[in-house]
């Protein structure tokens, strides 16, 4: 395995990571992943977020386009607008009840995505958070009185349904 570093605030917020390997630990005790950490810049393939972390941060994976698989623990509370932006090799991602926010554009063109499981109690998705997920054919189910952003499954060939809670 290549060189890990590691750069973790005062507040427990993972602001940087220097990477020269396809495998990444995010260390325990890491909060909240910053904004932008892992960008366009970092060869991913699967990531494990650790138990703990309660926020996942603006385009913080946006751009990896080898990431294929994301493991969102259940501390996880809020995925931040374009998160997960194009990540265009990403195909399977369960997120955990405990997430009550997706940001808009989250998952936007993760065109190999074909199978999500949204959380029961989701109180917003945001814009476009699953627009141009091509290979979105299963039916989702969300809660009634579930705000739903502007063309949130735009482009996307499932089918939205409601239940009450």
């Amino acid at each position: 395995m290549g060189s890990l570093k590691f750069i973790i605030n005062e507040s427990s917020v993972l602001e940087k990571a220097e990477l020269s390997d396809q495998g990444v630990l995010i260390p325990e005790g890491v909060r909240n992943i910053g904004d932008g950490e892992f960008c366009e810049r970092v060869p991913l393939l699967d990531i494990e977020i650790p138990s703990g972390v309660t926020a996942i941060g603006e385009s913080a994976f946006s751009h990896c386009d080898r990431l294929r698989k994301v493991t969102i623990p259940s501390t996880v509370v809020a995925i931040g607008d374009r998160a997960f932006y194009d990540c265009y090799s990403l195909t399977d991602v369960v997120i955990p009840d405990s997430v009550t926010h997706i940001g808009d554009y989250a998952f936007a063109d993760c065109n190999q995505l074909a199978n999500v499981t949204l959380p029961k109690r989701a109180a917003r998705i945001g814009d476009r958070a699953f627009a141009f997920c091509e290979s979105l054919t299963d039916e989702i189910i969300l809660r009634r009185g579930t705000h739903i952003g502007t063309e949130a499954f735009f482009g996307c060939n499932c089918t939205v349904s409601f239940v009450d809670e």
